[in-house]
């Protein structure tokens, strides 16, 4: 239980947590306030709520066929049996290249995951309590890059361990994400000038994300050389 709350918990956590300070959920958070969504603090927290529980869903269904998807080798080869080592060390190694090519990307263009749904949070319903919930379902479905690196976990531990280690590090980043919202909404409400300085520091948590990411994966790329399991094996 240290071993996966250490290794698993708390990089999946942080980058949930993080995730929510850069533009995808920063957009839908601003315009709560700014274009006064909320009539008042209880609803406030009651949108912000029922939209976090829809992408903590869409999250979870994402999940769940990536889980899905990692049964698919088993069932088209018989006796397939997946060395947990050679495929941690290859899934580290892939996700590790895909967040430094992420650091490339971002230090030479901008990056705005989701942003095409701030233009229509506006026009929607917000008197109905299903808005807020269908709307965070919606955001989650187009998934950001981090949210990609995280679904690449989900499948290479679903792969080599099970379902419940695949799914524990989708919910993990995702509740990390539902936690991240409120602080964030609650800043913004005190203050506008958070918004600025969120913007000219924004580049600074993608650099504090992707080295979670490098970190994570050099960690279980270590432990896979010297074949030290993440989870107990016999949960293969």
């Amino acid at each position: 239980m240290v071993q996966e709350f250490l290794i698993i918990f708390i990089p999946a956590f942080t980058l949930g947590f993080l995730h929510t300070a850069i533009p995808c959920e920063d957009k839908a958070i601003f315009f709560f306030w700014s274009f006064g969504i909320a009539k008042n603090p209880k609803r406030s927290i009651i949108i912000l709520a029922l939209y976090g529980i829809g992408l903590m869903t869409s999250n979870m269904i994402i999940a769940g066929g990536t889980i899905l998807a990692s049964s698919v080798p088993k069932l088209v080869i018989p006796g397939f049996v997946p060395d947990p080592y050679v495929i941690n060390f290859f899934g580290a190694f892939t996700s590790m290249f895909a967040g430094i090519f992420l650091l490339f990307f971002i230090t030479r263009r901008g990056y705005m995951p989701h942003s095409k749904y701030s233009k229509s949070i506006v026009s929607l319903n917000w008197e109905s309590k299903k808005t807020p919930y269908f709307f965070g379902v919606l955001v989650g479905f187009a998934p950001c890059i981090f949210e990609l690196i995280v679904y690449s976990w989900c499948l290479q531990y679903s792969l080599v361990y099970g379902f419940i280690e695949g799914f524990l590090i989708v919910f993990y980043f995702s509740f990390g994400t539902f936690v991240g919202l409120f602080p964030l909404a609650l800043a913004k409400q005190g203050t506008s000038h958070i918004v600025k300085r969120k913007d000219q520091g924004k580049n600074r948590i993608f650099f504090i994300m992707i080295s979670i990411i490098i970190v994570f994966n050099t960690v279980v790329m270590i432990l896979s050389f010297l074949q030290i399991s993440v989870f107990p094996v016999q949960n293969i």
